[in-house]
């Protein structure tokens, strides 16, 4: 039974796309159908059906009309502009309404084709460029038309130091000869270097810091892509808002630039809630300080309260930590935590280095010192003949933990909270050292994989969303490794429809000869599947497939012990990020374990 709902939850994920283009509630406008006279061009048909659907899901103008007439009319204007831009200049488009259905049927005529190709620029501009992609011959197509000048402009912006750069066009139409002349030209303008750089309308925070921010120095050669980077720079901040750059007019040669600031706030208090049905209610709340020492150091506090565990944690972050691709974090935490196998109480102090390697990669390294306190019904001794089953007795511990963490990560997602293009590899290496105990050292491994995929040509936009985790814990005995630094499955952030931290070994309950507590193991497994749509702005769904599992072994498995969860949800799209309600149910009730048949999420963010 759990293999076949499986099968068919991972089949919607593929299909749901298909499925939600008949959904009839969605369907305003009245079908239509293109054909072409004389011309099996398949291709030309699907771009024009493409580009259609797309008018259809944006076009304000369009949906404001009622009448099918004035739709197949307006619809034929954008049909023949569309033929234009590949190369069919003499194409005809006629309409026809039968049965409420739009038929449109098109007569394309000859292609026109580019007879000739000529760049102006000045001569010692001219030296060094290669040419343009379009080549005598090929059709007139008005994408690879803007392809050229964006060539050209790139290599003006790479090569020259022009005070402005344009670019511009003229395509003549030969109509006897089915062909055109391309002409581009590049108007004269001086070549300048940078001159003074200036930051006005700052009060607290460090002009030195800023300006190491604009990666420009005087002398430079003048680039106005370089100056938009500048720009974003100083944004990314999230220190200033840039009301307004000026550029000065050219004089001996240079061009001062000042960049006219407004600092923004530099505190905030912000506060949350949140719900899952197996850790119930809780509220977090915090204070920030973006500028603490003027360099753009960070100083967060935050505090979060629910039923089974507690914290307050501050944290430090300090920018360009004696290299400008470098940063320095270091927090302190107090937590407490209350499971049915386990009580904790921790103070923990770390501090990481993290360098960016190139765009997308990061690499980090670090210490940690962790004191904590753990209750739990003490494992002793491994049944044989009950797989992941563990017999216990009763102790309490003291731990002292020094752990030196390694880390990298590649992200080439779009988006933080919201990804809908990329992929991500993270993995980490923590040795841990118990400074308390001779012989209870570990090493505990952690790699996660997610990918985004979105096909933007569909309706409401569906995102295939992919999750992988495994970890592993080697050098030690399960019942040596502190209970809270073991590996557990189960949760909004692993495996939705089991309870949070419930599923992996387990052992007998205190005073019961038939329950079972989840005591957490060596290795972890998991998987998930999420299909992400889009039906307004604001409004979007998932349908998910999670599963995953701890294990007694260091071996992470991806077999039929894996336990799956399944669901769906909502989600509120807000400029900063999507709420969150995801309602999940198990695929398999398991024995002597209590397992609740619907679990309800709600957060910030995707669940990945």
């Amino acid at each position: 039974m759990r293999f076949l709902l499986t099968i068919t939850l991972v089949g919607l994920l593929i299909c749901s796309a298909r499925v939600a283009l008949g959904l009839p509630f969605f369907d305003s406008l009245p079908k239509y159908t293109i054909s072409i006279d004389k011309n099996d061009n398949k291709m030309l048909v699907q771009w024009l059906q493409d580009e259609l659907n797309k008018l259809r899901k944006t076009s304000s103008v369009l949906k404001a009309y009622t009448d099918p007439k004035d739709i197949a009319r307006y619809e034929r204007g954008t049909l023949q502009k569309l033929l234009r831009s590949r190369g069919y200049y003499n194409a005809q488009v006629r309409e026809s309404l039968e049965a409420g259905k739009i038929y449109y049927r098109i007569s394309p005529d000859q292609i026109y084709r580019i007879k000739a190709i000529s760049v102006f620029m000045p001569d010692h501009l001219q030296q060094g460029f290669s040419g343009v992609e379009s080549k005598v011959g090929d059709p007139l197509d008005a994408k690879k038309v803007i392809a050229d000048i964006a060539t050209i402009k790139k290599y003006l912006n790479t090569h020259t130091c022009l005070f402005n750069i344009d670019v511009k066009y003229e395509a003549i139409i030969i109509n006897n000869e089915y062909s055109a002349r391309l002409v581009y030209r590049v108007p004269p303008s001086p070549e300048v270097n940078l001159g003074k750089l200036r930051l006005e309308g700052l009060t607290t925070v460090n002009k030195d810091y800023l300006h190491n921010k604009l990666k420009l120095k005087p002398g430079d050669c003048f680039n106005r892509n370089k100056i938009d980077t500048a720009r974003l720079n100083l944004l990314q901040t999230n220190l200033v808002t840039v009301d307004k750059v000026n550029i000065s007019t050219p004089y001996h040669g240079v061009v001062d630039i000042t960049f006219m600031l407004k600092e923004r706030k530099h505190r905030t208090i912000s506060w949350g809630i949140g719900f899952t049905s197996d850790e119930g209610a809780g509220v977090s709340a915090g204070w920030e300080h973006r500028n603490i020492f003027h360099h753009g150091e960070k100083l967060k506090i935050e505090t979060k309260i629910y039923h089974l565990n507690q914290s307050l944690k501050s944290e430090l972050s300090v920018p360009n930590f004696f290299r400008d691709d470098q940063s320095f974090t270091t927090t302190a935490e107090i937590s407490k935590e209350e499971r049915e196998s386990y009580d904790s109480r921790a103070a923990t102090i770390d501090g990481t280095v993290s360098r960016s390697l190139s765009k997308h990669r990061i690499a980090s390294i670090g210490s940690e010192l962790k004191f904590s306190k753990i209750k739990e019904e003490n494992p002793t001794e491994e049944n044989p003949t009950e797989e992941n089953l563990i017999e216990t007795s009763s102790s309490d511990e003291n731990f002292q933990l020094l752990s030196f963490p390694l880390g990298f990560k590649i992200d080439t997602t779009d988006k933080l909270l919201d990804a809908r293009r990329g992929a991500t590899a993270a993995i980490e290496i923590k040795p841990y050292f118990n400074l308390s105990k001779k012989n209870t050292n570990f090493v505990k491994n952690t790699l996660v994989l997610t990918g985004y995929l979105t096909a933007a040509k569909l309706r409401y936009t569906p995102t295939l969303a992919v999750r992988v985790k495994v970890g592993v814990i080697s050098g030690i005995n399960t019942v040596d490794i502190p209970a809270d630094e073991r590996f557990y499955a189960g949760g909004a952030g692993s495996v939705r429809g089991y309870g949070y931290q419930d599923l992996g070994p387990t052992r007998r309950a205190a005073g019961s000869s038939t329950g079972l507590e989840v005591i957490g193991g060596r290795a972890l497994s998991e998987l998930s599947l999420e299909g992400r749509f889009r039906f307004t702005k604001n409004w979007g769904g998932v349908i998910f497939l999670d599963g995953g599992n701890a294990y007694a072994d260091p071996k992470p498995r991806f077999d039929s012990t894996l336990r799956w969860g399944a669901g769906i949800g909502i989600r509120y799209i807000t400029t900063f990020a999507p709420l969150r309600l995801d309602l999940a149910m198990p695929l398999e009730s398991r024995t002597g374990l209590k397992d609740q048949k619907v679990h309800i999420y709600v957060s910030l963010g995707q669940a990945f």
